[in-house]
């Protein structure tokens, strides 16, 4: 198991990049270069004292998905019905599962220095940042871009941007609230957006 001097370390080295959302011109030049899109599971909606259950990312590379991330975590608490109906991962699932001290690590190496894209970011940037509250680290400081803020920008007519509602309109396979799906529709709402910019 992974102490907390490894996540500390591992913390460590996103320290210095600046918390940063991306605006349309960065958002274009994506196209020729390597990022990572990932999404959170959470026991709830509450970024600051719920607990992360699993961790989906896909990185990718002048368009292509070149390697993938898909881990349950253990979030030491029960995750509650309502949430188990929505997400479908249960306890059972996670009670063998890696603690986040575990997971943590392994997600920031895997995500290096690329830029990351998530769909409502600031969601996620917080639920991070307060396991390193929890554990007594810096805060994790990200360079971003947000794929809410990014249909708003190309896609005005839709009535909402939730991830269900913009992959429906998109016509993009979603599994919604799995990991892995969820960020692969936001990879591909990014590509799709991309396209309609002519990048």
């Amino acid at each position: 198991m992974q102490s907390v001097s490894h996540m500390k370390k591992a913390a460590g080295k996103h320290q210095s990049r600046g918390l940063t959302l991306l605006n349309q011109e960065d958002f274009l030049v994506l196209a020729s270069r390597r990022y990572v899109a990932f999404d959170l599971e959470t026991t709830g909606l509450n970024a600051k004292t719920d607990r992360i259950t699993e961790i989906g990312a896909l990185r990718v590379e002048y368009g292509q998905v070149t390697q993938t991330f898909q881990m349950l975590v253990n979030p030491r608490r029960p995750i509650p019905r309502e949430v188990v109906n929505l997400t479908h991962i249960t306890n059972e699932m996670v009670r063998d599962a890696p603690g986040i001290e575990e997971v943590l690590p392994a997600f920031l190496a895997f995500l290096g220095d690329d830029v990351y894209v998530a769909h409502n970011a600031s969601f996620d940037v917080a639920v991070l940042n307060a396991v390193c509250d929890v554990y007594g680290l810096d805060h994790i400081l990200f360079s971003y871009l947000d794929t809410v803020t990014i249909s708003r920008r190309v896609y005005p007519e839709l009535y909402n941007h939730k991830l269900n509602t913009v992959s429906e309109y998109l016509g993009i396979e979603l599994h919604h609230h799995n990991g892995k799906s969820d960020a692969y529709a936001c990879l591909m709402i990014l590509l799709k957006a991309m396209t309609a910019y002519d990048c």
